[in-house]
């Protein structure tokens, strides 16, 4: 994945088609540029897939993701069936809990 000169950590991807990976780089690096104008410091973001026993045809998936800025680090956990959802949604979250941070410091 190209992340650029972004601090962005990926680990234990899921094997999915070059579009879904596409749009899994797309969601990281928008929330990246996002995160970093909220925040307007140094920060470091990991986001850690992993794909859980198969039920069938299909397998759950989850995904962790850790904000680490100076004095506080920030996670968010998501579980769907759709790794592409669950990050967005898990990333939304984050944002919103970022922004909550923010306002109250």
């Amino acid at each position: 994945m190209n992340f650029g000169n972004r601090r962005i950590e990926a680990s234990n991807l899921p094997e999915l088609d070059s579009f879904a990976l596409g749009k899994i780089e797309l969601a990281l690096n928008l929330s990246f540029d996002k995160l970093q104008r909220i925040v307007n410091n140094e920060m470091l973001f990991h986001a850690h897939f992993k794909k859980h026993e198969r039920e069938g045809k299909r397998a759950k998936h989850s995904v962790h993701l850790k904000l680490s800025i100076p004095g506080k680090t920030l996670v968010s956990s998501e579980t769907g069936w759709n790794p592409v959802n669950v990050l967005q949604k898990a990333l939304g979250n984050l944002e919103r809990e970022t922004i909550r941070l923010v306002k109250r410091s």
